[in-house]
C-alpha cells in the first residue's frame, strides 16, 4: 500500500465518521433539540432538513468510495472531494464576526480538504 493510498484511507474513514456523526446529530436535534421554528416556513425547514441529510449521506458515500478506491486511480474520489470541499469553502467565506463559527468552519473545512488533497495525490501518482 502506497503512502497516498494510506492517507486516502484515513481521510475516507474520517469523512465516513463525519457523515455518520452528522446523521446522529440531525436525529438528536430533531428529537431533543430546542429549535425555534416560529420564523421559518414549513417548506424552508423541510428543504434545510433535506440538504442536511444529503450532505451527511454524500459524506458517507465519499468515505465508502475512498475506502474502496484507495488502491486504484479514481477520478470519482476527486469529484467527491470537490463536491464536499467547494460548498464548505463558500460557507467558510460567508462567516462574519463570530469566532466560534469561524473555528467550527475551519475544522469543517479541513476534513474535506484532507480528503480532496489525498484523492488528488492518489489520482495523479497512480
Amino acid at each position: 500500500m502506497s503512502k497516498n493510498s494510506k492517507h486516502l484511507r484515513i481521510a475516507s474513514i474520517i469523512q465516513l465518521l463525519f457523515g455518520i456523526g452528522y446523521v446522529i446529530f440531525i436525529q438528536l436535534m430533531l428529537e431533543y433539540g430546542e429549535i425555534n421554528l416560529d420564523n421559518i416556513k414549513e417548506e424552508e425547514a423541510f428543504f434545510a432538513l433535506i440538504i442536511a441529510y444529503l450532505t451527511a449521506f454524500l459524506s458517507i458515500l465519499a468515505g465508502v468510495a475512498g475506502l474502496v478506491k484507495s488502491n486504484k486511480k479514481s477520478i470519482l474520489t476527486v469529484i467527491f472531494g470537490l463536491i464536499l470541499f467547494i460548498p464548505q469553502l463558500i460557507n467558510f467565506i460567508n462567516v462574519k464576526n463570530d469566532t466560534l463559527l469561524i473555528v467550527v468552519n475551519i475544522i469543517a473545512l479541513v476534513i474535506p480538504y484532507y480528503y480532496l488533497h489525498n484523492a488528488w495525490k492518489n489520482y495523479k501518482l497512480k
